[in-house]
């Protein structure tokens, strides 16, 4: 599908997702993931996406090209507003929740829930960043992840406390690990659908 052929954004940040998608996503898709991840798997997942993005990042010349915004069509699980985002946009977008989400996992195992609503308005880029920083704030983002993938599993201690997601409701510290690297995987898809629709040169 060309550009000229997909249609404008039509929704505003936080609009969420069409009605039957978010009820398969949240009562279907996501439970079962989340009943076949266990914390090691979901570590492993998230690192491996992250390769993958910075494999994307690196292979793309000239390097200007990285903050060059594309509008692709939608991809199941990512709201219509998002749609027209650049590769350091995307990444950037991943830094935002992958370091909220890394706060989260260790306040709810702690049995703390975070204060603050979780809003997926809140969390778009602004694409003010130069590409270069942030690829460096992915990186320590990567790093920061590897701690947290190799504790223990959480007991069941450990998961009683719950925090509201806007789609997925109130979840667990292991279904918050889960959602990480369903996420950067949901989002590695979407930098492919950018690389794939760049003009050419």
């Amino acid at each position: 599908m060309s550009a000229a052929a997909l249609s404008p954004i039509r929704q505003k940040p936080g609009a969420g997702l069409p009605w039957p998608e978010w009820a398969v996503l949240r009562f279907g898709i996501f439970p079962r993931a989340c009943r076949k991840l266990d914390w090691s798997r979901a570590a492993e997942m998230f690192q491996r996406e992250g390769e993958k993005v910075l494999a994307l990042w690196d292979g793309l010349t000239p390097p200007e090209r990285l903050a060059e915004r594309v509008l692709i069509p939608r991809l199941r699980g990512i709201e219509d507003s998002s749609r027209d985002w650049s590769v350091a946009m995307t990444v950037e977008h991943l830094n935002i929740v992958g370091n909220a989400f890394l706060e989260i996992i260790q306040e709810l195992r702690a049995g703390r829930v975070p204060p603050a609503v979780a809003s997926t308005a809140n969390v778009k880029p602004r694409g003010a960043k130069p590409p270069a920083e942030v690829r460096a704030a992915f990186v320590r983002m990567l790093a920061d992840a590897v701690s947290v993938g190799r504790l223990p599993a959480p007991t069941q201690e450990e998961l009683r406390a719950k925090y509201r997601h806007p789609w997925f409701g109130p979840i667990d510290a292991h279904a918050w690990h889960c959602l990480n690297g369903i996420h950067q995987r949901l989002h590695r898809t979407q930098i492919e659908s950018i690389l794939a629709r760049l003009p050419a040169t």
